[in-house]
């Protein structure tokens, strides 16, 4: 069942207060009453059932049942993406995020065609975290700011083996070079990588992800989705 975003919850909680915007959609959207059982996730690898104690126009008051500890992964991907118009990005986030994407990193590439807003990350941040409510993830993916791409893979490679999904490169797959490890996928803007570009990919493994051409949304899903069955797989 869906979740309710605690950030706060630890082990130690017997009880548990939900108020501003959480409390407004359980008491106003779900209209819970008394009694009822619900999911806290905070967000960090652990939820819990809690029982509805009480619920007033402020606050709803929560007993903790029992919790769900969840060991992060071994191994896991993270994102990067350039930034695309009419919030297809936030598709490759609320979708990445439910196929359980640790990190995101917004591109600022050569053929990106949109402008960079001061609400951007927010959004970003507002659309992992309905994410992870809805499909019970327990790991709220970080989203970094936007950066441009040569800024952004200085600060991938520490963490992450790069891969990048590079429509030209022919019937080279994952499967054929899966390891087990961390990886960041590299996606491009719907224009593609601009030739001034593409030396910054020049030791970096290539795949595709499609004999299609895939839009960069479509890109990015698919590639946390055949991490799935090639790496944890």
């Amino acid at each position: 069942m869906p979740s309710y975003y605690f950030p706060e919850l630890d082990k130690r909680h017997a009880e548990v207060v939900l108020d501003s915007d959480e409390h407004h959609h359980l008491s106003r959207v779900k209209r819970a009453r008394a009694g009822q059982m619900i999911l806290l996730n905070n967000g960090s690898g652990l939820l819990a059932n809690a029982e509805i104690l009480t619920i007033d126009k402020k606050e709803s008051r929560l007993r903790v049942v029992d919790f769900i500890d969840t060991p992060l992964p071994e191994y896991g991907f993270s994102i990067a993406f350039s930034l695309l118009k009419n919030q297809h990005d936030e598709m490759i986030v609320e979708k990445c995020t439910e196929l359980g994407a640790r990190e995101f990193f917004p591109l600022v590439c050569e053929n990106t065609v949109r402008t960079l807003g001061k609400n951007t990350v927010a959004r970003f941040e507002k659309t992992a975290l309905a994410a992870i409510k809805q499909c019970d993830n327990p790991f709220l993916p970080i989203i970094h700011e936007p950066k441009k791409l040569d800024e952004a893979l200085l600060e991938i490679k520490e963490k992450y083996l790069p891969i990048v999904a590079y429509e030209n490169e022919d019937n080279i797959w994952l499967k054929d070079i899966a390891q087990k490890g961390n990886i960041c996928f590299i996606i491009g803007p719907e224009g593609g990588f601009d030739p001034k570009e593409l030396h910054l990919f020049e030791d970096l493994p290539k795949i595709t992800l499609s004999k299609n051409i895939l839009r960069a949304e479509t890109a990015a899903i698919t590639a946390a989705a055949q991490f799935q069955i090639h790496i944890l797989g």
